[in-house]
């Protein structure tokens, strides 16, 4: 029985890197037909070979489709293994009420029928991920290769996004941007944020030396993947999570890296002309012109609908999911013509408040604060580099991820969803786990 379970496990482990690879990667295919469902999914690894017509298979494009074999499994194990059960963990309670209240908010909407496709089952498949992945991921060795794995197929992404944006192919609805897994740049970017810091922290603790040699790699090709996403939200977050980043560290480093924090961001500010790309000039250049530009008209244009929207319906508010957002804003709260249909509010915080209510908003805060207070204690427990670097590296990419979306939705994409459910459950794992030897 022993043996079984021990095997057991370790098939479940193996299915979550795969699931965790294909999160990253996006979609691969071979010789499959590219409808419209899959045409923002990034073109670089699906390929289309006449000498092996025969042939044809798609992973990973519906990332749903490998997520519910795992938990159906898990959840199986349960039976004969008490290891696989849910931890009890500082972030169990709020979670749990999370997704209850998300479920509530599902019964209660006036948009029920497209609720459930469109964000409930996702959001409670997210959760329910975050529980498995701690439970599976109990050892160092085991969460040192999710979080590797992770690094790989997102840089994988990275560099076939900037060798396609090399050939002038970017992202179709927002032409000028790169083209990753995460499809729209904006969440590319969010996305970004919570990994970035992870590389950079790697680098400026006391890992080992090859250690710090991945991680400036990293660093670098994520870090221009980011400018080349062109978002601004995500490039000042990232200064905000990288100034985060600079208080962990003493002496000349920290005042080397303000340093150069604050110069960046008065670049940014005054836009000064920083590389040769008139879009690139324009971007940077907004950022002085602000008050006048017509997307941040626009999202204030939503954030008051949407602020009509949470008082109508303030407990629940009207269903998890961005179709009925757009069905809801259109039909009830529209007033004024933006010449576009809005998918999300633009700002995390009030989608959430739309979709599930205060209560749901409620329930998202406490997570989050226990998120953090996980963190403090990760932070003062950690007596190895490894820990140190992803404890400070989390925190300061939580905190850029959060500010970040008080002027975007990055829960707007499955995947970044699973991303961020995925690091959650690394840190409470981690917090939890036995310290074992350096990497």
């Amino acid at each position: 029985m022993n043996n079984f379970t021990e095997k057991y496990r370790l098939g479940l482990r193996i299915l979550l890197l795969v699931i965790i690879f294909f999160i990253g990667v996006g979609q691969v295919s071979l010789n499959k037909e590219r409808g419209e469902a899959v045409s923002l999914e990034q073109p670089a690894f699906r390929l289309s070979l006449s000498s092996l017509s025969g042939i044809y298979f798609s992973v990973g494009g519906k990332i749903r489709n490998l997520l519910c074999p795992l938990l159906i499994l898990w959840a199986a194990g349960w039976i004969w293994d008490r290891r696989l059960r849910p931890k009890r963990t500082i972030l169990k309670v709020p979670l749990l009420v999370f997704m209850a209240v998300s479920l509530l908010a599902y019964f209660f909407s006036p948009l029920r029928e497209i609720s459930w496709a469109g964000g409930t089952r996702e959001l409670l498949l997210g959760g329910f991920f975050f529980f498995a992945a701690a439970a599976l991921l109990t050892t160092e060795r085991s969460q040192k290769i999710a979080l590797a794995t992770l690094f790989v197929a997102v840089v994988l992404s990275a560099l076939a996004g900037i060798y396609l944006f090399s050939q002038h192919i970017c992202f179709p609805p927002t032409p000028h941007r790169i083209w990753l897994s995460f499809m729209h740049p904006n969440t590319t970017g969010s996305a970004l944020l919570l990994l970035i810091p992870l590389g950079v922290a790697m680098i400026m603790d006391r890992n080992p030396g090859w250690v710090k040699t991945v991680g400036v790699l990293i660093t670098v090709i994520l870090t221009v993947a980011m400018v080349l996403t062109f978002s601004r939200t995500a490039w000042l977050s990232l200064l905000i999570a990288m100034a985060v980043l600079a208080f962990y560290w003493k002496g000349k480093y920290k005042f080397y890296f303000l340093t150069t924090l604050v110069l960046l961001a008065v670049l940014l500010i005054l836009g000064v002309n920083i590389g040769p790309q008139s879009y690139l000039k324009e971007r940077v250049e907004s950022f002085s012109a602000f008050k006048t530009d017509p997307n941040i008209h626009k999202r204030i244009i939503y954030w008051d609908g949407v602020t009509r929207m949470i008082g109508r319906r303030p407990i629940l508010g009207y269903g998890p999911g961005h179709q009925v957002f757009m069905a809801a804003y259109e039909t009830w709260f529209k007033e004024v013509e933006t010449g576009e249909k809005p998918v999300h509010a633009h700002n995390m915080y009030l989608s959430l408040a739309a979709a599930t209510g205060i209560a749901g908003l409620g329930a998202f805060l406490w997570l989050l604060a226990a998120s953090f207070c996980a963190l403090r204690t990760g932070r003062r427990t950690a007596d190895n580099p490894f820990s140190r670097s992803f404890f400070r590296g989390m925190t300061a990419g939580l905190a850029g991820f959060l500010i970040g979306g008080l002027a975007d939705n990055p829960f707007f994409s499955f995947r970044l969803v699973l991303v961020f459910w995925f690091l959650l459950a690394l840190v409470v794992a981690r917090s939890s786990s036995q310290s074992s030897p350096e990497i």
